[in-house]
């Protein structure tokens, strides 16, 4: 399953949530699904004002974020008009929405490093 992460950006320093999605994307991974990582969004071009640098990176999101299973959303995301415009996006198009990486199941299609070595 691809998982979008939906972390709090805009107002937040960025080098520490950058860390963060990190820290996030290889939990997901561990369970067997593809991280897709807002940080990972390739930058917009050079000369647009902020507001025009927002809606490049929003969109952007969108796009990505459609083309996923699921979102993670990462604490302090009700705070972040983004965040809250990513998990709105998701429920219209019935992607499942977790708040816990806890409750996201490991995948079915992970083979262990056992199994691996066995049919290697």
């Amino acid at each position: 399953m691809k998982i979008y992460i939906s972390i709090p950006i805009t107002g937040c320093d960025p080098a520490i949530q950058r860390a963060k999605a990190a820290e996030i994307a290889d939990k997901i991974r561990a369970l067997g699904h593809e991280p897709v990582n807002p940080f990972d969004t390739p930058l917009p071009p050079a000369g647009l004002s902020d507001k025009e640098r927002y809606a490049y990176f929003m969109g952007e999101d969108i796009k990505r974020l459609l083309m996923c299973d699921a979102i993670y959303m990462c604490a302090g995301w009700v705070k972040s008009k983004g965040c809250k415009a990513e998990y709105d996006v998701a429920g219209c198009y019935h992607l499942e929405r977790f708040r816990n990486l806890a409750i996201i199941p490991v995948s079915t299609d992970r083979i262990s490093d056992f199994d691996k070595a066995t049919f290697n």
